[in-house]
């Protein structure tokens, strides 16, 4: 709840966080974001505990790169496409 109300103090109504994929290159240059490291069920239970003391001030959190952000090469001109399953 410190972080919402630091946000809320600034008068922001969002965090753009947290970042939750879990680590599987380790050359991502985003993994120090990441909450959920290496362990999904310990990721689980900080988001949860994140975003509703975020919440808790009235800021909105943003959950992001919960899926498929783990390509550093040439990131800005892949093209990756997902089975729908």
């Amino acid at each position: 709840s410190a972080l919402g109300r630091e946000f809320r103090a600034k008068g922001a109504n969002v965090i753009l966080g947290p970042s939750v994929n879990v680590h599987r290159v380790a050359r991502n240059g985003r993994n120090a974001e990441y909450l959920s490291g290496e362990e999904p069920r310990l990721g689980e239970v900080l988001v949860a505990a994140y975003v509703q003391g975020v919440q808790s001030e009235k800021v909105a959190a943003v959950v992001k790169h919960y899926a498929l952000n783990n390509q550093e090469t040439h990131r800005a001109t892949v093209d990756v496409e997902v089975d729908e399953r």
